[in-house]
């Protein structure tokens, strides 16, 4: 008897412990905040000059980006990374209340006090991390991040906790250097990343749709506009492509689940996937709860089954949990098919 339950316990344990054993994934740019962590007193007089000087491309076009942020009297905004606080001092007079978000205090105590000055009583600031906005959920009408995201460690992480952050009907603003190679200046190309494309399909990945491109204004950036999305079909399935599941697994901002029962996941199932059955999900609030727990919150947890029908029945099972589930349409002899190995 005691054989079969520890055989039991071990079963159960090989089908949730790839999920808790996940790490996070890597940080896209290692380092490049760490100026920002001790910042003395000298060097933040230096950033309010570098950043709110005339020939700086972005304080020249200032007014024209506060006027396509569209900017009402009942808004809450969040100006993501707001550094030395000129776009905030600029909002704060047109909106309810503005959330300064950084990850260095004393940008924030600098950006609270000019925002006094300048008799603005409605700034609030939050500090945050490199993996979250710090922002509570459907709480702002526009998130304003600019020349910011190149310095998100981990995007996918940050935007999903902005687009948590975000009302249903909110928006996105974004102003990035356009990282254009042969043509951008080496400190960009050595400074961002990625170019704009690349950007924008993790934006879009972490909940997001694009709506509109400026960049007629700029000579070396650009401003996108950007709507909440579910980034799903009418009937429940995700948009995300297989591309992009694969660069997910890859990179660590995705786990693969298979919600097939047992039987079927020993005859045959792919390496990336865990097994979490549906059977189990839908066996009661404690199964549930267990297998609940296993789930990464802050990954995409992608999922599978035999012929796309039973990943919308886990959906339905899961729509009251904090996991960004994704139903994949493909069933897994069409994911072998487009190559994803199968376990030998």
């Amino acid at each position: 008897m005691k054989k079969i339950c520890f055989l039991i316990v071990a079963i159960n344990f090989l089908i949730v412990a790839p999920l808790v054993l996940n790490g996070q994934e890597a940080s896209v740019r290692p380092g490049i905040n760490d100026s920002f962590n001790k910042l003395s007193a000298e060097e933040l007089s230096t950033f309010v000059e570098r950043f709110e000087s005339e020939g700086r491309e972005i304080y020249d076009l200032r007014q024209e980006i506060v006027n396509a942020c569209r900017l009402r009297p009942a808004m809450v905004v969040a100006d993501i990374g707001a550094g030395t606080g000129l776009f905030s001092r600029m909002m704060a007079p047109n909106v309810a209340e503005l959330f300064a978000v950084d990850i260095n205090q004393k940008f924030l105590d600098h950006v609270k006090a000019t925002c006094k000055d300048d008799g603005c009583e409605n700034v609030k600031a939050v500090l945050c991390d490199q993996t979250s906005c710090g922002l509570d959920e459907n709480s702002v009408d526009l998130v304003f991040v600019c020349d910011t995201y190149h310095h998100f460690e981990f995007p996918y992480k940050t935007m999903r906790s902005i687009q948590k952050a975000l009302k249903p009907d909110g928006m996105l603003v974004l102003v990035e250097f356009d990282r254009v190679e042969g043509e951008s200046s080496d400190w960009i190309l050595n400074h961002v990343r990625a170019d704009r494309d690349t950007f924008s399909k993790e934006i879009e990945l972490a909940g997001f749709e694009e709506v509109e491109l400026i960049d007629d204004i700029f000579k070396t950036s650009y401003l996108k506009r950007y709507k909440v999305s579910d980034r799903k079909t009418a009937k429940g399935h995700t948009t995300d492509t297989l591309d992009d599941v694969r660069k997910g697994l890859k990179d660590g901002t995705a786990v693969l689940i298979d919600v097939r029962e047992e039987r079927e996941w020993d005859g045959v199932h792919l390496s990336d996937a865990t097994l979490v059955p549906l059977s189990k999900l839908r066996s009661g609030e404690e199964e549930k709860s267990k297998l609940v727990a296993t789930l990464p919150k802050g990954k995409i947890v992608y999922a599978h089954c035999l012929s796309g029908g039973r990943v919308l029945a886990a959906a339905k099972s899961l729509e009251d949990v904090e996991i960004d589930f994704r139903p994949l349409p493909q069933g897994i002899q069409e994911l072998v098919d487009e190559g994803f190995e199968k376990a030998k």
